[in-house]
């Protein structure tokens, strides 16, 4: 597009939603939020205000439509993410959704095919640890050989107290879905085989979840695991680590200072998600922009989403069933 400001059309001003509109406005070079669209009016109306006076949508068919909005947003509740984002290819608009791209794998596959069918990407998926300078770092430092070849994945999720419980199949598709992209991106390879077990939230309700571990195994032989909290306790916490042939590298998930006082050595923990990535935020939306204005896609793919929510599936069937699930994908098209 030659336009030099990109008009963003935002879906969802919830908690994520805010988030975004806050960094668009007031961070990213070259985007204005021109519109927002919330089923909660008066919700939508403040983000509206807070925004510089974006129109207000109650309809997101016809925020996607709009002739003045360049690109759009998906922030909305997870259910609506597919059909939205199917709406933003079939317009013709860039479209970054929010993680999980899908909540099943067919829907997934639709997306991948409307969007191969309109003959160009379109579609970034919200996986913003690919843009966390901690993670960053470490994929750089395990592709330079310092470790050797990876042989093995660790993935660590800590979320904070939650005042209700999470069932196992939304811990996957929503939360634990953003490990299993790193694990794919970091080992730059498609995981082949998980199998799950959790811990229950509520002994009464056996579908709830506040710990759970998933092995992994990944196409070329490495094996990894896969460990998420839905109540921590104490904060939110997400380190990675690779061991490879020759050593061992990894992120760590406090980067506070270290305080010592009192007879302690201390420091303090991130109380949520939106601190932890907070820069990774602001660097993936300016990524976004960036890419809209030159019209050349980047970032996290439909591929990707369809891939995370193939091994999610997989996951969900290792729950079920008790056993090691093979992942069922499709073979990766040309166009990614």
């Amino acid at each position: 597009m030659n336009n030099r400001i990109v008009n963003v059309g935002l879906i969802g001003t919830g908690m994520i939603g805010s988030l975004h509109a806050g960094i668009l406005t007031s961070c990213t070079n070259g985007a204005r939020v021109a519109a927002v669209m919330d089923v909660d009016g008066e919700r939508a109306a403040a983000a509206a205000a807070d925004c510089g006076g974006a129109r207000v949508y109650s309809d997101a068919e016809a925020l996607i439509k709009a002739a003045d909005v360049d690109a759009v947003l998906i922030a909305s509740p997870d259910i609506f993410h597919a059909e939205q984002a199917l709406a933003c290819i079939a317009a013709g608009k860039p479209v970054l959704c929010e993680k999980p791209m899908a909540t099943t794998r067919a829907d997934a596959e639709r997306i991948l095919r409307a969007e191969m069918a309109s003959g160009r990407r379109l579609l970034q998926v919200g996986f913003m640890r690919e843009y966390d300078r901690a993670h960053k770092d470490l994929l750089a430092l395990s592709r330079s050989g310092a470790i050797g070849g990876a042989l093995r994945f660790r993935g660590i999720h800590m979320n904070p107290s939650r005042s209700s419980h999470t069932s196992i199949d939304t811990a996957i598709v929503n939360s634990l879905i953003h490990d299993i992209h790193s694990a794919r991106f970091m080992m730059d390879a498609e995981i082949a085989e998980v199998f799950l077990r959790w811990a229950p939230a509520n002994p009464k309700d056996a579908r709830s979840a506040r710990y759970t571990i998933i092995h992994i195994s990944f196409d070329g032989g490495a094996i990894g695991t896969l460990e998420w909290s839905g109540d921590s306790g104490y904060g939110y916490e997400v380190e990675v680590e690779i061991t490879g042939e020759r050593g061992t590298a990894g992120t760590t998930g406090v980067h506070s200072p270290i305080l010592r006082q009192g007879g302690t050595r201390s420091q303090a923990i991130s109380p949520d998600w939106p601190q932890r990535f907070y820069d990774a935020y602001v660097d993936e939306l300016a990524a976004w922009i960036g890419s809209v204005m030159t019209g050349q896609a980047t970032g996290p793919s439909a591929w990707d989403g369809y891939m995370s929510l193939a091994v999610a599936e997989a996951c969900v069937k290792s729950a079920e069933s008790g056993q090691p699930e093979r992942v069922m994908g499709r073979e990766r098209p040309a166009m990614y």
